[in-house]
């Protein structure tokens, strides 16, 4: 807090300043470090080994000659609480500025006079006014705001691109119905996510699978690529191998995001795929500070889902069930 205050009137004989002020960088009680920036303007010369003078009250401290900066290369010196600023040779009149650092402040609240001078070489007094500094409690300002996080998953129309993959079909916030698969191309489908927060720290959003596609009899669609899950490492996306004499390369379902900003940055490369393990939770999407669920990577992200399978891939009808989690840090 900065305070600032004209010389109030004075009755003693010797003439006033025309202008007298100290504006200080900090009133509160037992302040440390404070800087008293003195302005006096003077209108009778200063003679030669005359000086200003800085009377502080005795409730400051810690007033040092090494934090006195005197104008028009004047010599510094202090006794007790007495600043002065002395010169070898005359001084026209003028506007000075003195500085005063480091000083402790007053631990009672109150309204401080300073004194100020101009004297010569006999300490008579030339010219003089009086300053009031307040020092006072600072005022501690409080607010709180409540956490905030809105978790939104939408459908994709067919021909949608999600990380350079276009999509084959449509899909709902609640399904994704990839119909009759060809045993001769992939099938894409894919969603949208949206997060708005001011999570300071960010958020995680995570999808896992309750288990690989199952059909009724048992059979299931293997996690990319060919049933040994690339839950770490993302790579482009490639049929099944097919190996009669190893189910888990007759069909595999893998999964891609447009997020190019997760923990470990771009994790999905252009068009790149990873592969459910299990039911690990696998990052989607990834923050580190508010989202405002609109701007791309930060706020808002796609998601594509590939099965792929060979003429091997028994019949039936498979399902699971994938789960969403978006865990904000506040």
């Amino acid at each position: 807090m900065c305070l600032s205050l004209l010389s109030p009137s004075n009755t003693k004989a010797a003439p006033l300043f025309e202008l007298a002020r100290d504006t200080i960088s900090d009133s509160d009680l037992g302040a440390t470090g404070v800087t008293h920036d003195f302005l006096a303007s003077t209108t009778q010369a200063i003679p030669a080994n005359g000086y200003f003078e800085i009377v502080f009250p005795a409730d400051f401290s810690n007033v040092l000659v090494g934090n006195v900066t005197c104008p028009s290369s004047g010599t510094p010196g202090v006794s007790g609480n007495t600043v002065t600023c002395t010169y070898g040779s005359d001084l026209a009149a003028g506007p000075y500025q003195i500085l005063v650092a480091d000083v402790t402040n007053p631990a009672t609240a109150g309204s401080y006079v300073i004194n100020l001078y101009t004297k010569n070489s006999g300490a008579t007094v030339i010219e003089r006014s009086s300053v009031a500094v307040a020092v006072i409690d600072d005022v501690t300002v409080t607010a709180s705001v409540d956490p905030y996080l809105t978790f939104f998953i939408y459908g994709l129309a067919i021909s949608s691109e999600v990380n350079s993959v276009i999509t084959t079909g449509s899909s709902t916030s609640q399904l994704m119905a990839f119909g009759v698969l060809s045993g001769s191309a992939s099938s894409t489908l894919g969603q949208g996510i949206r997060v708005t927060t001011n999570a300071p720290n960010g958020f995680i959003v995570t999808v896992s699978q309750d288990h690989n596609l199952l059909s009724g009899n048992g059979a299931d669609i293997d996690s990319f690529l060919n049933g040994n899950p690339a839950s770490t490492t993302a790579y482009a996306w490639v049929q099944p191998t097919v190996n009669i004499n190893d189910e888990n390369t007759w069909g595999h379902f893998g999964v891609t995001s447009d997020d190019d900003s997760l923990s470990g940055g771009d994790e999905f490369g252009t068009s790149l795929y990873k592969g459910m393990e299990g039911t690990d939770p696998l990052t989607v999407m990834y923050s580190t500070g508010p989202a405002d669920g609109a701007t791309d990577s930060i706020g808002s992200t796609t998601v594509a889902y590939t099965i792929g399978i060979s003429e091997l891939q028994e019949m039936g009808d498979y399902s699971n069930t994938l789960t969403y989690v978006c865990t904000p840090t506040f």
